[in-house]
């Protein structure tokens, strides 16, 4: 009887998350684009060095990812801005950060991080009103021409559709906090004289907030 019962207690405790995925109840793949709708995404970009510290942003973020409930670390995607949308305050600075010696707008447009994996996950909230999990998020920064194996800092709040929901914008609403740093010499940004480590610092801090839907 002993072994019946703790046979009948184990399947009990294992037979709940045999119906759910790390989303709960939402199931499958769930392609989720930036949609303005839901909130403005924006990059911030922080510099921080010795001689001056400054920050801008860029609100032209575009792209899509992939969600896959059943299995979140196989979820992948790619987002985008513009190398002219960024704007610092001062239109002198963003002349030069557009110039050649820096982030060469006319020939690498785009600034791009295309996501491989999730790594880390930890789901923190999981109800009714949506699930909120942190994770790393793996994959490939690319910049002036250069790309680079990237891991970001998540932090994801989703919310499956509802009347309420469908007031601001129609299908489940995603919302994302990112940030990572990167190094402008890895990215062969090099500047002019010694501006970099003085008055622009050698690694800039990013810091994103990302506002999707599945909706298309």
């Amino acid at each position: 009887m002993n072994t019946v019962f703790l046979l009948v207690l184990t399947f009990s405790c294992i037979t709940v998350p045999l119906f759910a995925t790390q989303l709960g109840n939402v199931k499958g793949k769930k392609i989720v684009t930036l949609q303005s709708s839901v909130g403005t995404s924006i990059v911030k970009f922080i510099s921080n060095s010795p001689l001056e510290k400054f920050e801008g942003n860029s609100q032209s973020l575009q792209g899509s990812f992939t969600l896959n409930a059943d299995n979140l670390e196989q979820s992948i995607g790619k987002v985008y801005f513009p190398v002219r949308s960024m704007k610092s305050g001062l239109t002198k600075r963003d002349d030069h950060m557009y110039g050649k010696d820096w982030l060469d707008a006319q020939n690498y447009p785009n600034i791009e991080f295309e996501l491989k994996k999730l790594t880390s996950i930890s789901i923190k909230k999981s109800d009714n009103t949506g699930i909120e999990f942190t994770a790393f998020a793996e994959g490939i920064c690319t910049l002036k021409g250069t790309s680079k194996q990237t891991k970001a800092k998540l932090i994801v709040k989703y919310i499956p559709e509802s009347d309420i929901t469908r007031k601001r914008a129609p299908g489940d609403l995603v919302m994302i906090d990112a940030d990572f740093s990167v190094s402008l010499k890895d990215y062969n940004v090099l500047g002019r004289g010694d501006i970099i480590g003085s008055k622009v610092g050698e690694s800039i801090d990013l810091d994103i907030k990302l506002f999707g839907s599945t909706s298309n």
